[in-house]
């Protein structure tokens, strides 16, 4: 599977501006919100769009076009499902500085998107927080409020993984000791140091 890099995905994301017939406003999640809209130093193989306001099938044409324009295979992927905390939708944000004309391509907060990342924890989305989080610093008190109040108690996984995941992932951005710390409130096991 070929993973593309953030300049890719923006002269993809631009190709397909140049290529709509109106305008589209796309609500996209996981590796390429990181690596687009957070310069997290990522790649990924796909753009996943969560909320459509605009015709699906002006941008599966521009999609096509810009596959043919640009020769990048990126895939265009609607996820349907997703575990964002509560009250997402309220702090989306439109990336900036892409220069679009028709597109508007509005991604979770960093916070968010980083939770979002914490529910698989699969290495690449822990490395997609690690870099949102070299950029972008996520706060330690904002994350672990975030996650204890709008995500832990909401989410559709197993709570024990996910609090296991997110020690994890604070172990990896904030030092082996909050990891601990945090581990031992939730009750899962210490992740290694």
């Amino acid at each position: 599977m070929t993973r593309f890099d953030r300049p890719q995905l923006i002269a993809f994301i631009r190709s397909i501006d140049r290529h709509l017939s109106e305008k589209v406003q796309a609500t996209i999640i996981g590796g390429t919100a990181a690596a687009v809209g957070y310069n997290a130093n990522t790649r990924t193989s796909d753009i996943d769009v969560f909320s459509l306001h605009g015709s699906d099938r002006a941008l599966a044409r521009a999609v096509s076009r810009a596959r043919e324009e640009t020769g990048l295979g990126v895939a265009v992927t609607s996820a349907a499902v997703a575990d964002l905390p509560c009250n997402y939708e309220a702090r989306l944000k439109p990336i900036r500085g892409l220069a679009l004309g028709k597109l508007t391509l509005l991604i979770p907060d960093k916070y968010d998107l980083a939770l979002s990342k914490t529910v698989r924890a699969y290495p690449h989305d822990i490395d997609a927080i690690e870099g949102i989080h070299r950029g972008h610093r996520l706060a330690l008190k904002t994350l672990v409020r975030r996650f204890e109040s709008e995500l832990w108690n909401q989410a559709i996984v197993d709570r024990q993984k996910l609090a296991l995941n997110m020690a994890m992932v604070i172990a990896r951005i904030h030092g082996f000791d909050e990891g601990r710390r945090l581990a031992q409130r939730w009750r899962v096991p210490v992740p290694a140091g």
